[in-house]
């Protein structure tokens, strides 16, 4: 949930790879999960009962392990600002776009998250706006051109779709901003702890805003999804989030975030596989032109 600064990592072993490979896969198929889950409950009220549950489990792992929390104000302040702009703007963002997007899309879109990082970092004076990261962000807006281009030539295409399309742009933002601030403004206190602040900051707002928007009362569970919340509530959030911190105590950072670049082809393909979601040339065109935006940003 938040920038963390691990200590030098050790050499990897059998079960940092294990986690590794966890996270490609968990965090690559939670956009499907979105998509099922949305079928029946309403953006707001998935989004506020996934991170109050994932974040009430985190809180109680964290009482049991002891795990440092903050000592000061500031930091809590801070830290749940952050859990607001992520969970409550970011991530409600994509739930919304995929009633209207595919989940397929919806994850090649959210690989625009790194480059929108490089323009912020230079609005913020953190780091300079090189030659470079410029070439990747061209090449990153020129792969959403690529994903957006059918719908301009669709006349039936509705406006929800390009809305879809700029909210998954303002989840790449809402993201970045919070981790900036992060990154800014270090927590004095453990990773795990800080991820149970912004979920439940995050969480808690969103049902205060969900009880007065009424979509508790709008609320229909069936098999698919519940299953579908259970999945991103449990792995999405706790076992995902918790193989992260795990890996990035042993594998080296520029090796873990890789898992950037296999998340949306794991998105695509298991939205083809279990929803029967298209694949068609512009996706694969629009997926190697914005992996390679953040190749070039981030080399």
């Amino acid at each position: 949930m938040s920038a963390i600064t691990a200590e030098r990592p050790s050499i990897p072993n059998l079960g940092a790879y294990i986690a590794f490979v966890a996270i490609c896969l968990i965090w690559g198929t939670t956009f499907l999960a979105i998509r099922v889950a949305v079928e029946t409950i309403p953006t707001l009220a998935l989004t506020a009962i996934r991170f109050m549950g994932a974040g009430t489990i985190l809180l109680t792992i964290c009482l049991v392990r002891r795990e440092r929390f903050p000592t000061s104000r500031r930091v809590w302040i801070d830290q749940a600002i952050n859990g607001i702009v992520m969970v409550s703007i970011a991530n409600t963002c994509v739930v919304w776009a995929e009633h209207y997007i595919t989940s397929g899309l919806a994850a090649l879109l959210a690989a625009m998250i790194p480059l929108w990082m490089g323009v912020l970092e230079a609005a913020t004076g953190t780091a300079p706006f090189t030659v470079r990261k410029s070439t990747g962000l061209l090449l990153g807006f020129t792969g959403v051109a690529i994903l957006v281009a059918p719908g301009l030539r669709t006349p039936e295409t509705n406006l929800q779709f390009f809305l879809a399309v700029g909210a998954m742009q303002v989840n790449c933002i809402g993201w970045n901003i919070g981790a900036l601030r992060s990154k800014m403004r270090p927590a004095s206190a453990g990773p795990m702890a800080v991820a149970t602040i912004q979920m439940l900051s995050g969480g808690i707002v969103l049902t205060l805003v969900t009880l007065m928007t009424g979509d508790f009362t709008r609320v229909v569970f069936t098999t698919r999804s519940l299953a579908a919340l259970l999945y991103l509530m449990l792995f999405g959030s706790v076992i995902a989030y918790s193989a992260f911190l795990y890996a990035l105590g042993r594998i080296r950072p520029g090796k873990l975030t890789l898992y950037a670049y296999v998340n949306p082809a794991v998105a695509v393909i298991v939205g083809w596989l279990l929803l029967h979601e298209p694949i068609t040339i512009q996706m694969v065109v629009a997926m190697l032109v914005i992996l390679g935006g953040v190749a070039v940003a981030r080399r």
